[in-house]
């Protein structure tokens, strides 16, 4: 008798030890792809506003190397996408170190020279050149460094 209660009793020790693991091990993983789908959505979110910013210099300049003028409601829709996509990236710039690797955090700040740079001449084409530039090359950086972060091929 005093066998089999023993018996019974360790089982039950045994079975809530490792109830108690499984659930505590799930609690972990569940965490971690959690986390790791914010961070996801907030790379996407920059690289949507990178690309909504790179559309206003690169539609600029197809027109100006065709010879014309992008209409003014086109351009009015790219300004609005620019502007909001521009204050997107510096939301992420103030909160991304929550979510974002050093190494965006970074390559933002960057963007941002970049931007201002673009922005200190008075030629409309070398502004553009600038800014398709500087939006490009943060759009491909940033692209290869949520790869890294996230650790997607």
């Amino acid at each position: 008798m005093f066998d089999t209660a023993l018996a019974i009793f360790t089982g039950i020790v045994i079975a809530a030890v490792s109830s108690w693991i499984t659930v505590q091990l799930s609690l972990k993983r569940f965490r971690s792809e959690r986390w790791w789908e914010r961070k996801a959505q907030a790379y996407e979110k920059i690289i949507g506003a990178l690309h909504d910013s790179k559309a206003f210099a690169d539609k600029h300049l197809e027109a100006e190397y065709r010879g014309g003028k992008i209409a003014e409601e086109k351009d009015k829709e790219l300004r609005a996408r620019s502007k909001v996509a521009h204050e997107e990236i510096e939301k992420a710039i103030d909160t991304g170190s929550f979510l974002l690797s050093d190494e965006a955090l970074s390559r933002l700040k960057q963007y941002q020279k970049d931007m201002e740079k673009a922005s200190d001449t008075q030629m409309w084409f070398e502004y553009l050149e600038g800014d398709l530039a500087a939006t490009s090359n943060c759009l491909k950086d940033l692209i290869q460094i949520s790869k890294k972060d996230l650790r997607a091929k």
